[in-house]
């Protein structure tokens, strides 16, 4: 038997695609499908990089806080360096009489002591020592002793223009004690005075201020 298809040559194309409309809608919905996720994704990675974008800049506020609070002591820190540098520069433009006394205490001849030194930066040195003298009673070799201070004086960087003031044939009764209403114990010897010049450091160098930086409003 034969059958013969009578509808128009129109309806019979439609009918043909019908069967494929099903298949078009099921891959435009995957496609919509796959967009969606694929933004959905997008979306998600964006908000995870604002939020850790807000983190980032929450962390540096609080970094620039604590930095901001540590400014201080940096500054404080500069300051005292500056502070430093002209006490330095003060000082050194001064002398260091501690250190004076000490060399002139190296350089006492053995034989030799003192009674008093006195040092100023105005009075200049002034020396009241003894040496002792032999018994009989020449002078020489005790002013042999003290010229030998007196070179080794002047041979220090800090003095100039030492000099022999007076110097005279005593006893001396200082080193030891007796009891009492014993005629107390005498050494003879030659008291001398001496005196001499300072030499002051250079008074030329002008002090260089740091400056400080401002202090970071808060």
């Amino acid at each position: 038997m034969v059958r013969v298809n009578l509808l128009p040559r129109e309806v019979l194309d439609r009918r043909k695609y019908e069967q494929w409309y099903r298949y078009v809608f099921i891959g435009v919905v995957g496609l919509a499908l796959i967009v969606l996720f694929v933004y959905a994704a997008l979306y998600l990675m964006v908000q995870q990089k604002n939020d850790d974008l807000q983190v980032l800049r929450e962390e540096t506020t609080q970094y620039q806080t604590q930095a901001d609070a540590f400014g201080v002591f940096e500054i404080k820190e500069q300051e005292l360096l500056a502070r430093e540098q002209i006490a330095t520069l003060a000082l050194s433009n001064r002398l260091n009489m501690g250190m004076l006394a000490e060399e002139i205490s190296l350089v006492l001849p053995d034989e030799v002591w003192l009674n008093t030194i006195v040092i100023g930066e105005e009075t200049g040195l002034t020396l009241d020592g003894n040496t002792p003298r032999s018994a009989s009673e020449s002078v020489d070799v005790a002013y042999k002793s003290i010229a030998k201070l007196l070179v080794r004086l002047n041979e220090l960087g800090a003095l100039y223009d030492v000099w022999l003031v007076t110097a005279k044939n005593t006893n001396w009764s200082g080193w030891a004690k007796t009891d009492s209403g014993a005629t107390p114990l005498e050494a003879r010897v030659v008291g001398f005075q001496a005196t001499g010049k300072l030499l002051m450091p250079d008074q030329s160098t002008v002090a260089t201020v740091v400056p400080v930086p401002t202090t970071p409003a808060n």
